[in-house]
């Protein structure tokens, strides 16, 4: 937790302080994952209560008299008791913590971050894993993340950027083409729901969530306390549903 909470802010620095960089536009501009990294920030409500206070009040009257011819004389009393309880005024603050994913994004000539919050514990937040390549673009502080394959894009939050030094290299080389590789959409679910899942040993969400991967072989653990489940699967192009089924409760 603190290693990665070190990550996250060196990054933000760099970026967060770069002036004059040139954003990608809205039609997107390749860029490939080069680093991840999450914290957890805290955010604290305080319930203000004003206080109160209750009262009692108990008696009884006596009366006593005595007829003279036609006239009655006599006496009464009361007696009263009354008790008040108060309750003071208080304040109580209750913590949550949410999630936030940070991923470092590389193009030829910048490195850019985008970020992901995890408003409640079922809210989806993607996660890349290093040497995915997508399409990039800035929309009004949002990153736009889409492929190449028309898929719908991902809106996340834009964090910052900054340039990448210049090549000593006065002669402009053309990029290197590199042939993209069709993606995969992973769907995996869970029984019960709520488990953490495992990409290649590195944890990427909670189940159920979706994720974009590389053909080719992978290894998926799916882990809810001490019960787990694990496979090693053979990812091909197209839409994948994995459904891991924990041992029941003994």
């Amino acid at each position: 937790m603190r290693r990665a909470t070190v990550l996250v802010c060196a990054l933000l620095a760099s970026l967060t302080n770069a002036t004059g960089q040139t954003l990608p536009n809205n039609a997107g501009i390749p860029v490939e994952v080069v680093a991840t990294a999450s914290e957890y920030v805290p955010r604290s409500t305080t319930i203000h209560n004003p206080g109160r206070s209750y009262s009692n009040c108990v008696g009884n009257t006596s009366y006593f008299g005595q007829f003279y011819g036609n006239s009655l004389a006599g006496n009464a009393s009361t007696n009263t008791t009354c008790s008040t309880t108060s309750y003071p005024a208080t304040d109580a603050t209750f913590t949550t913590y949410r999630r936030v994913n940070y991923t470092l994004f590389r193009s030829e000539r910048a490195l850019y971050m985008v970020s992901c919050t995890q408003k409640w514990r079922w809210s989806k937040c993607p996660a890349f894993l290093i040497g995915t390549r997508l399409l990039l673009g800035i929309d009004k502080g949002n990153a736009m993340l889409g492929d190449d394959i028309g898929s719908k894009p991902i809106k996340l939050t834009f964090v910052g950027s900054a340039a990448l030094p210049a090549s000593g290299n006065n002669t402009v080389q053309p990029p290197a083409e590199k042939e993209s590789p069709a993606w995969a959409l992973v769907h995996i679910t869970s029984s019960p729901d709520g488990a953490e899942i495992y990409i290649d040993g590195r944890f990427v969400g909670d189940a159920p969530s979706d994720f974009r991967l590389a053909p080719g072989d992978h290894s998926v653990r799916v882990a809810l306390g001490a019960k787990e489940w694990s496979r090693s699967v053979r990812i091909t192009p197209g839409e994948i549903n994995i459904h891991a089924k924990l041992p029941p409760d003994e």
